[in-house]
């Protein structure tokens, strides 16, 4: 097996990402960043790590130089990942590890030694997660940092085709595991159990069809997950999991995807366990061409408000059910669930062809149910491509009793 056969972005393309975002370092007569978010790292580097209280960033000037602050604890596992870039500025460990040092003064040191004075970054300062507590890097270094958040953002936006393609074969593997959770709900199987075991039963298939192709980018989570809210419940649009078993008549809103190379897809469906109910039908029809609305919407040119504004159009004007509305029509993904932009009346972003969306506009009836389907789609050189090709009608989303 060759490296071009492994499931994953190749160091080449992450040196053009890091020489695009050079380029605009300097264009933006800044002489370097300082990137904290671990996924921004990830996609600048490809080393992909378990983000704790440890800090880890990276500086990129606007020559193109780069370093790594990272702890002891990761010196050995960067360099198995990333043995083409330069050796990192260590610390010891986190607060101090006896150094009397807290890791973000190593950082602010660097930055003062290399003489760099026009300094943005994603974040002033490494995020508090996992009870870390530190100062500003502005604090630190005794002047203003520029917001640089949107220099890296913005390169995400439009996907590469090798990144493309990971999210078409996440995509695959999306729609399979939710092709066996489907197949495995019935009357009276607990919703945690069956999403669980599905995920597992698609992960393991997953893997033996891929083999050595497939390379994990986390240590938690499956490649291929499913899992479906029920009853009432689905009228919440991000309602938790309940330890009832499924009834006759429950509505069921779904979510499955795939992961491959560090890349998600997403995909939703509604369904209905046994015959449907008249309201069912009229709002699952209503949802149903909503979102026929937004996959037609979606096309280079137009801007995420105008997206969104064709959508609650149709759910207001055609369908007088704006009162069912609680959230917007979609968003950016890839290394993320969810990223910039997203379709909402006040995101301006215009739509470039290589932009991954979710379409899934949602009505939510109190008391009764919600109804949303999501799919994966891609923005092409004309219009889009839905490539989360699971079925969408009614009746290929009835589970038997």
């Amino acid at each position: 097996m060759t490296v071009a056969d492994r499931l994953e972005i190749g160091r080449a393309e992450h040196a053009q990402r890091r020489e695009r975002l050079a380029r605009r370092l300097h264009d933006a007569e800044l002489d370097t960043i300082c990137v904290f978010g671990p996924v921004r790292v990830a996609y600048l580097t490809g080393f992909h790590f378990a983000a704790t209280e440890r800090p880890i960033g990276l500086v990129l000037t606007g020559g193109g130089d780069l370093t790594m602050l990272l702890p002891e604890i990761e010196a050995e596992h960067y360099a198995h990942q990333c043995p083409e870039l330069p050796a990192p500025l260590t610390y010891p460990e986190y607060p101090g590890g006896g150094s009397g040092r807290h890791p973000v003064t190593v950082l602010a040191d660097h930055l003062r030694r290399s003489g760099l004075k026009r300094i943005a970054a994603d974040v002033d300062g490494y995020e508090h997660r996992w009870g870390y507590r530190g100062p500003a890097l502005s604090a630190l270094l005794e002047q203003p940092v520029a917001d640089g958040l949107a220099l890296v953002d913005d390169l995400r936006m439009v996907k590469s085709p090798a990144e493309i393609a990971l999210i078409r074969e996440a995509c695959a593997w999306g729609d399979h595991a939710h092709r066996m959770m489907q197949d495995a709900i019935a009357p009276g199987v607990n919703e945690l159990v069956v999403s669980h075991e599905s995920s597992l039963r698609a992960t393991r298939e997953m893997l033996a069809a891929l083999g050595e192709r497939y390379v994990p980018k986390t240590r938690e989570g499956l490649p291929a997950n499913a899992m479906f809210i029920s009853g009432a419940n689905t009228a919440h649009p991000h309602g938790l999991h309940q330890s009832v078993g499924v009834q006759p008549g429950d509505v069921l809103v779904t979510g499955a995807y795939g992961v491959v190379g560090g890349y998600e897809s997403e995909l939703e469906r509604t369904m209905h366990v046994g015959a449907p109910t008249p309201d069912f039908e009229r709002y699952f029809a209503a949802m149903l061409g909503a979102q026929d609305v937004g996959l037609a919407a979606l096309r280079p040119g137009r801007t995420c408000a105008e997206v969104e504004a064709e959508v609650r159009g149709y759910i207001e004007d055609t369908l007088d059910m704006t009162r069912l509305i609680r959230h917007h029509t979609g968003h950016a993904f890839g290394l993320e669930g969810h990223e910039h932009p997203f379709l909402d009346l006040d995101d301006h972003t215009v739509i470039e062809p290589g932009m991954i969306f979710s379409i899934e506009p949602g009505l939510y009836v109190p008391g009764l149910a919600g109804f949303r389907h999501s799919d994966t789609v891609l923005v092409t050189g004309s219009g889009s491509e839905r490539l989360s090709l699971y079925p969408r009608d009614l009746a290929a989303l009835l589970i038997p009793v």
